[in-house]
């Protein structure tokens, strides 16, 4: 098994920012003193927008970007 992440925050990042996307934002939310919000993607450009100003997040339209750029950041 995968030891315990207790030094730091575990980072998110929710793709697909629709309907049910607000249990998984409200969740991130709710237990923010472990879990940080990282990033979002989405293909609809307003709905994305409405998120990224929302939360702050770097936001992406294709999956496969977000990984390659977020990868990047944490190393």
């Amino acid at each position: 098994m995968y030891e315990a992440i207790t030094d730091r925050k575990i980072r998110m990042a929710v793709v697909g920012c629709g309907r049910i996307a607000k249990g998984h934002f409200g969740s991130i939310e709710k237990h923010a003193d472990h879990i940080e919000l990282s990033a979002i993607c989405d293909v609809n450009a307003d709905v994305l927008e409405q998120h990224r100003e929302k939360y702050q997040v770097p936001a992406y339209k294709s999956l496969e970007v977000m990984l390659e750029q977020e990868m990047k950041s944490q190393w």
